[in-house]
């Protein structure tokens, strides 16, 4: 494993851990969707998936979690499936010789934005299962999304800033322009 992968994964779990604990913005605005899906695209797969894992897992000790956490946890993983399948050619098709990051900003922002309505989607789903909130059934189901859609509109809006942005400062740093590792030994 290459150090700059090493020091990426660790950025990435500590701003995770950080940002749903103490540095939490506002209810459904967190970087974990930023940094999972950044995660897969930059990292190689056997790596990448473990980083929204570890964030879950640690933050989820500091602040605790409810049953639902089944249902947050494996949306996270999925979104590992999301940043492998982003790709900067089919940017470059739809593109053309567009500056590589404003192709980086639109793979991110479709990718922060499918993955907010999978995740409301799927959580909402898992509310109806293992709660006692809704009836267990399609009225049921509709009255979440129904009822969730306040707690959409903030995870969209953060997630359509926050996932582009770390995606442009991860590809700046950690890809192209600041090798601050130059030098340095590339295996761990």
């Amino acid at each position: 494993m290459k150090v700059k992968d090493v020091l990426l994964i660790f950025i990435y779990v500590l701003l995770g851990v950080l940002t749903r604990t103490i540095w939490h913005i506002a209810p459904n605005v967190e970087f974990v969707t930023a940094l999972s899906i950044a995660s897969a695209f930059f990292l190689r797969k056997k790596y990448s998936f473990f980083v929204p894992i570890i964030i879950m897992v640690v933050s989820d000790l500091i602040i605790g979690n409810t049953p639902i956490f089944l249902f947050t946890w494996s949306a996270f993983a999925l979104a590992h499936i999301l940043g492998k399948s982003l790709h900067l050619n089919v940017a470059d098709r739809l593109l053309g010789k567009i500056a590589r990051e404003v192709k980086i900003l639109v793979v991110s922002e479709c990718g922060g934005i499918i993955f907010s309505l999978f995740f409301y989607l799927w959580t909402n789903f898992g509310v109806v299962v293992v709660s006692n909130m809704y009836p267990k059934n399609i009225e049921g189901l509709f009255l979440s999304y129904k009822m969730g859609l306040p707690f959409l509109w903030p995870q969209l809006i953060g997630n359509m800033i926050i996932v582009p942005a770390v995606f442009l400062l991860t590809d700046i740093a950690y890809k192209r322009k600041f090798n601050i590792l130059k030098g340095v030994r590339e295996k761990v």
